[in-house]
Formats: C-alpha cells, sequence, structure tokens
C-alpha cells in the first residue's frame, strides 16, 4: 500500500527577517500539502529545504533554496511559487524559512 506522506511536520523555523513571520507562517504550513510517498526520506537524518524569498503582489518571489534532497527542493520550489498569499505583508521584507520533513 502506497502511502501518501504530506508536510505535516513543517517546522518552519521561522527565522524570519522582518515582523510579523507568524501569520505567514500559518498562511504557508496551511497551504504548503506535498505528496511525498515517491521521495524516500532519512530515518537517520532529518530532510529539509531552507528557502530565502520575497512577497511581492501577493506572490511568493524565492531568492535561493537549499535543501538535503533535490527532490524536495524542486517540490518546495514548486508549490512555494505558485501559492497565492492572501494577507497583505511588508513587500521588500526577505523572509527564511527552514522546512523539515518527517515520516508520519
Amino acid at each position: 500500500m502506497k502511502k501518501l506522506i504530506f508536510i505535516v511536520a513543517i517546522l518552519v523555523s521561522s527565522l524570519s527577517f522582518g515582523a510579523g513571520g507568524h501569520p505567514l507562517k500559518n498562511e504557508i504550513t496551511n497551504k504548503l500539502i506535498l505528496d511525498l510517498s515517491k521521495i524516500d526520506l532519512q530515518k537517520n537524518h532529518q530532510d529539509f529545504v531552507v528557502v530565502n524569498f520575497y512577497i511581492s503582489s501577493g506572490e511568493i518571489e524565492i531568492t535561493d533554496i537549499t535543501g538535503t534532497q533535490k527532490e524536495l527542493v524542486q517540490k518546495v520550489k514548486s508549490k512555494l511559487s505558485a501559492l497565492k498569499i492572501q494577507q497583505a505583508y511588508e513587500e521588500g521584507t526577505l523572509y527564511r524559512y527552514k522546512f523539515t520533513f518527517e515520516k508520519i
């Protein structure tokens, strides 16, 4: 049986540069759901993706993204780029989030 693994364990280390990181963290974690069933997450090491981004006109503009697995980085990058942010956040503020992944 294939198990669908979703990012429920997104530990968004809101190393947010700028104010108002918590409402943004909540909005992103509520919208960012990935199917990780085809990705082999590590048991002994924590898999993660770190992303730096700005918000402009309700869209996320990624400036830098890195992680432990290329597939994870691609999935997070693709999903974040497609998200529409509903609340207003300061444009020009750099946000840095770390998403961690666990097998459930």
